[in-house]
């Protein structure tokens, strides 16, 4: 695997810095001291300034590590957690009930539901009937009053079995089109004077 030695990262600095480090230790010692910035500098001093780098490069890699493996066991937490507390909201509402005050010492809301205006109902209702229509739909009473009348004719042949309604049944009739009975909610507000 090819590691970056550019410098340009962190770790490609502390690659560069560990090469460094081994080509010194390897430098013979016959070679003297090397002149940088103006000041002579033994191996020995070489290999102590070099060696002075590392750890703050090793202790940042641990921490980004060790970060990662917090987060991944808070992340594991997480789920039990927050079915803990819906489990305790559950019990703490069974015990002091929905909208107690007592609920805020926990944290938690103690509000209770906000019940839908009338207007919001009547829309609702609207709604539900609209659609009902349009898709033609039926209750369970509806449809019961439907009932075939009369005997129907059955025939088999070899493409199957035909049936034809008896001689005096009318057709069932279509449901009722949305755009024939059209539902208007009525004007928020004030109600209308009778």
């Amino acid at each position: 695997m090819a590691t970056n030695q550019s410098g340009n990262s962190p770790l490609g600095l502390q690659l560069k810095i560990q090469s460094a480090l081994g080509g010194v230790q390897q430098m013979p010692a016959t070679d003297g001291p090397l002149r940088i910035n103006g000041q002579a500098m033994t191996q020995a001093q070489l290999v102590t300034q070099l060696s002075g780098y590392l750890p703050a490069f090793t202790a940042a890699a641990n921490a980004k590590t060790s970060h990662a493996q917090a987060v991944q066991a808070r992340r594991a937490t997480e789920v039990d957690a927050r079915s803990f507390l819906q489990q305790l909201r559950r019990a703490l509402v069974a015990n002091y009930q929905v909208g107690s005050p007592v609920l805020a010492n926990f944290g938690m809301s103690a509000k209770q539901p906000a019940a839908p205006s009338p207007q919001t109902a009547i829309l609702a209702a609207a709604k539900r009937t609209l659609t009902r229509q349009k898709r033609g739909t039926m209750g369970k009473k509806q449809k019961a009053s439907i009932k075939a009348v009369g005997t129907p004719q059955v025939s088999v042949s070899a493409s199957g079995v035909q049936i034809t309604p008896a001689a005096g049944e009318q057709p069932v009739p279509a449901p009722a089109d949305s755009s024939s009975t059209p539902v208007t909610p009525g004007a928020t507000g004030t109600p209308v004077a009778k």
